[in-house]
């Protein structure tokens, strides 16, 4: 898993925290010590600091809880899970194998419904503490945020658990779990869209608070459609390797060819299909016919091909045996192209082609 910061391997499932989840810490423990300065509770300065401080932790700890949740209703009910990565309101578990119907639910249900059992946890902190304290006060707002986070989750779009919640219940003996997945894709463009027209009424009705609904409403749209595809993918691909489907391509080409050089050894007809790039004996990148249209044809014979390729990390070099699911649930590529190796030579490809191609034959 490229990107975030590495917290080891709870369970077993290596386990990495997204960048937004620290700026979810940074603002709740700010919101939190407005809330404590601006209240009417007692305490110095520094205590106040120090208890917003600590608010900020704890959220970051609820999301974890959230996610591990996951994975232990996942491996009770015998499912593996490759890896887990934490975001500002939840996380994504990427689970090997195809789920029943009611493994799918129980294993997306329990997150939401142990983020509102944390709420009442902190609620009854809270109440014990006393609401003019500091730490009852935090204790009140980490309840608020909880049960937020819990029923953010429970929308029915992907990535949230809510869009898996409906999977689980949509998928029967007469409908399989690709077409319960397009079906709940489209659920989730709807709730996206139908947000960001609450958001603009209220807005429009001077409510500052529209504004949110509507970059909420904005991130579902289009978060449902990418993560909808891929998970369409996963469904129609469960127990099919890498291998099974990429394309098998030449040696990684230079990254010090020049654009004309390229196109006169690798097009096929009028486009490019996408290639691996290579630069001092490393795979840091992939071009096809969409980054050779940014440039004009009369730069082709001086436009280097580093300059144009779209850079690749570690999790888009995979090997070729590797289940195909693992490489299409990656939280943090959307074009869904992955460089192929097998013994640490290049011998293939996945893109999009490649795999509306063996999408189509399954």
């Amino acid at each position: 898993m490229s990107g975030g910061i590495r917290l080891g391997r709870p369970l077993g499932v290596p386990l990495v925290a997204d960048g937004s989840v620290f700026i979810l810490v940074a603002l709740f423990a700010v919101a939190v010590l407005v809330d404590l300065s601006t209240a009417d509770v007692s305490g110095s300065s520094a205590a106040r600091g120090g208890v917003a401080a600590g608010a900020g932790l704890l959220v970051i700890l609820s999301i974890l809880v959230h996610e591990l949740s996951h994975v232990v209703m996942a491996k009770r009910r015998g499912l593996p899970v490759r890896s887990t990565r934490l975001y500002m309101f939840g996380g994504y578990s990427v689970i090997a194998g195809e789920p029943s119907a009611l493994d799918e639910f129980e294993v997306a249900a329990v997150g939401p419904i142990v983020s509102i059992g944390l709420g009442g946890v902190f609620a009854a902190a809270a109440w014990f503490a006393g609401d003019v304290s500091l730490v009852g006060r935090a204790a009140w707002l980490l309840m608020i945020a909880n049960v937020a986070i819990g029923l953010f989750n429970l929308i029915p779009g992907f990535p949230l658990d809510g869009a898996r919640v409906l999977r689980g219940v949509l998928t029967t003996d007469i409908r399989d779990r690709v077409a319960a997945t397009r079906l709940v894709t489209s659920v989730g463009r709807v709730v996206g869209w139908a947000t960001i027209g609450a958001g603009l009424v209220l807005f429009v009705r001077r409510q500052p608070y529209g504004v949110f609904l509507i970059a909420g409403g904005w991130f579902l749209a289009q978060t449902a459609t990418s993560s909808g595809r891929r998970e369409e993918l996963s469904a129609a691909f469960d127990g099919v390797t890498v291998a099974d489907v990429m394309r098998s391509t030449p040696e990684a080409v230079s990254g010090d060819w020049t654009v004309s050089t390229l196109l006169n050894l690798h097009a096929l007809g009028p486009d490019l299909r996408s290639l691996p790039v290579e630069v001092d004996g490393r795979i840091v990148g992939v071009i096809g016919q969409d980054e050779i249209d940014t440039v004009a044809p009369s730069r082709w014979p001086s436009a280097r091909v580093k300059s144009l390729m779209v850079k690749i990390g570690p999790t888009d070099v995979v090997e070729s045996e590797e289940p195909l699911e693992t490489l299409l649930l990656r939280p943090d590529r959307a074009d869904l192209r992955a460089v192929v190796e097998r013994e640490g030579e290049v011998v293939g490809i996945v893109d999009p082609s490649a795999l509306d191609g063996a999408l189509g034959s399954s």
